[in-house]
Parts: structure tokens; sequence; C-alpha cells
């Protein structure tokens, strides 16, 4: 009898042993899932960033159009309306002057209130008017605004140091983790120079992690094909200035050697294949215009395939 109730027990224990471990295991994994989720939400909003400085350095917008505030003042709006009716206006003067000979209280009433109405119409509010203006690489001006990228690098900062820290718990490569940090400070200096070329080079350097990050926290395999065709596209897009043409050719045939996957791979198909479709479309005449060696050309493509990337 207590050889079956020590066998009981050892069952028991058994059991206990197995149903304790399943639940470590699932919440491990459970976790493991919610932080590459969480470093894989960091990477896209890290990207969004860095491609924001890309097209900034070029004053490229992917809005057609932007408000324009102009300040109104009131008191120079009276101004033109009294001014149009000056003729009738000098009638009425003569009129009143008349009356205030008359009475000399409201005389000084007269007064009081033309002091305090000229009191009021200084300190009048501005009012705005707002119109729609024309955004496009045509018609774009050439001054950077390096101010405002300097402030775009300079809180994307604050969020590397939270990002780091994820891509160590997801059992990145340290040293890929420790160059990308080192990378993006000589961004910032090269930002804080106003340096376009160096700067241009440094985004590209740092975009090159990008890949390598979410291939460890993401198995969608369409995303890491578009961050790779994005790649090879700034690549291209990063030695503009300099008009080597044959160069950016090559980069951004692999830039469509990638996207074609997406093409060809029964595997990958899904809802999104008309922008899929779309996409190759423009990343062809993007290569394509190559062949004009006109700057402005090859924006206006650059503009137009990212716009289709950002949206399959």
């Amino acid at each position: 009898m207590q050889k079956f109730k020590k066998i009981a027990y050892i069952f028991l224990g058994v059991i206990i042993t197995v149903i304790a471990f399943t639940i470590f295991s699932n919440a491990a994994k459970t976790n493991n899932t919610d932080v590459r989720e969480k470093t894989l939400s960091e990477i896209q909003y890290f990207e969004s960033k860095i491609v924001y400085m890309f097209n900034a350095l070029n004053n490229i917008e992917f809005s057609n159009y932007k408000i324009s505030v102009e300040d109104i003042s009131e008191k120079s709006k009276k101004s033109s309306e009294s001014s149009s009716g000056a003729g009738n206006g000098s009638d009425d003067s003569s009129s009143q002057s008349s009356d205030s000979s008359s009475s000399g209280d409201s005389s000084s009433s007269s007064s009081e209130g033309s002091s305090s109405s000229s009191g009021n119409e200084s300190s009048l509010d501005n009012t705005k008017k707002y119109s729609l203006e024309m955004k496009g690489v045509l018609n774009s001006k050439d001054k950077i605004n390096w101010d405002y990228i300097k402030s775009e690098a300079e809180l994307l900062q604050n969020s590397i140091s939270t990002m780091t820290l994820d891509l160590y718990e997801i059992s990145l490569n340290n040293n890929d983790i420790l160059n990308f940090s080192s990378e993006y400070d000589n961004l910032l200096i090269q930002i804080k120079k106003e340096d376009k070329q160096k700067t241009l080079n440094e985004l590209t350097k740092l975009y090159a992690y990008i890949p390598k990050f979410i291939k460890n926290c993401n198995k969608n395999e369409q995303y890491e094909i578009i961050v790779n065709t994005k790649l090879n596209i700034f690549n291209a897009y990063a030695i503009l200035d300099s008009e080597d043409w044959d160069t950016m050719n090559k980069h951004l045939q692999m830039a469509n050697n990638k996207f074609s996957k997406l093409l060809t791979d029964i595997n990958l198909k899904n809802d999104n294949q008309y922008l899929i479709n779309k996409c190759y479309i423009s990343l062809n005449a993007l290569q394509n215009s190559i062949e004009k060696k006109d700057k402005e050309v090859f924006l206006i493509k650059y503009k137009n395939v990212l716009e289709d990337l950002n949206n399959i």
C-alpha cells in the first residue's frame, strides 16, 4: 500500500513540475513576443524620422500643399476702409466740428472718447489669413531648414536609449548596437556643421542597420523587403549631387531586384498586390529617370516611389 502511495506522490510531483515548466515557458515566450513587438514599433518610428531627414535635405514633402499663414492687422484694415470713404468723412467732420463748438461738455466728452478709441485700436489683435500653397519639387526652395532638422535629430536621440536596451534584450549582435549608437553621434556632428553631403552619407550608414534590427524582431518578410528596397534607393539618392549616374543606376537596379521578390514569390502575395504592382512601376520609372540625368526629374520620381512604398 505504501509502495502505491510513493508512486502516486512521484507521479503527482512530475505532473506539477511539467505544469510549472509549461506555465513558465509560455510566460517567457509571451514576454519575448511583447519585447519584440515593442522593439519593432520603436524601429518603425526611428525609420520614419530618418526618412524625413533624407527628404528634408532636398525639401521633399509628401503633401502637395502646405498651409500658408499671413498676419493681417485690424488697424490696417480699418485704415484702408476709412481712406476709401474719405470724401464722405470730410462732410461729417465739418458737421461734428460745428456741434462741438456749441457745447464745451460735448467737446470734452468727444476728446475723451477719441483717446479711448485710439487706445483700443492700438491694442487690437492681428487676425490671420490662411491660404493653400502648392508644394512640389520644381517650385521648392533651395534653402535647407537646418534648424528643424537639428530639433528632430536631438529629439530622436532621446528615444535611442530605450530602443538600445530593447535591442539588447532580443539578443542582437552587440557590435551592431554599439556601432549604431556611434553612427548616430556622427550624424549629429554633421547636422550641427550643416554639411549636406556628409549628413546624407551618415544617414545611409545609419539606415543600413535597420534591416538587421528588423530581421531579429519581425517575421514579416514583406516589410523586410520594403526596408531593403528603401536602403538601396537612399544609397542612390545620397549621391545625387555628385551626379554619379552610373553608380546610382546600380543601386536602383539592386532596389528593383529586392522588390521584385514581392511579385514573384507566391507566398508573399496578399491583398496589397495592387499597391505592390503600382510601386514596382514607380520604381522602374525612377530607374529610367537616370537616363535623363536631371536632378529634379529624379527627385519627382523618388518622391512618388517613397509614397507608394509607405502605402503598402
